[in-house]
């Protein structure tokens, strides 16, 4: 059992290890892979995949606006919904992601002739979605007093001081 639990476990990590090394260098040897007719089929099916991975990581670290802080983040995740569904959500952006990558890649194949431009767009729009979540990430803005909100003590040293301004200017002068 445990070496059945073992053998599953390092499967799974290998598979992680291959992924992230994969997206982190496909990106870039995405315009020589495209030249030969096995990088362009080895390119075709793994450009979707690290497109998620790029989406989901674009999607979630500028959209959090993470150099903030992590009350900035906190704050972000609340106006998602919480924990859980902001995990569905970020989910189910990269499954978007993933089958619109697939998508802009079978409509430049099948819609533009074979040519070197063709190819480079092929590139282009394989991480298009990629692109396309950063930059909806970038400029959509949460309501920060969003009522999902919860306070945090910043928040409410802010609250408390005002109050006590509010009640030094309602205090009758001597």
């Amino acid at each position: 059992m445990f070496k059945w639990l073992l053998k599953f476990v390092l499967q799974r990590l290998l598979i992680l290890i291959l992924l992230v090394i994969a997206s982190a260098t496909l990106p870039f040897a995405a315009f020589w892979l495209v030249r030969d007719p096995v990088g362009g089929l080895v390119f075709f099916w793994a450009a979707p995949w690290t497109c998620a991975v790029w989406t989901l990581l674009a999607s979630v670290l500028i959209g959090s606006r993470f150099w903030r802080g992590g009350g900035a983040v906190k704050a972000w995740r609340a106006a998602r919904g919480g924990c859980l569904r902001s995990h569905l959500k970020s989910t189910a952006v990269m499954f978007l992601a993933l089958f619109a990558s697939y998508a802009c890649e079978f409509a430049v194949i099948l819609l533009l002739p074979r040519s070197p431009t063709s190819l480079r767009l092929l590139v282009l729009a394989a991480y298009a979605p990629a692109g396309i979540a950063a930059l909806w990430s970038a400029f959509r803005r949460v309501d920060p007093m969003c009522a999902a909100r919860p306070l945090s003590d910043h928040d409410i040293e802010r609250i408390v001081d005002g109050r006590r301004l509010a009640d030094s200017m309602n205090e009758e002068p001597e």
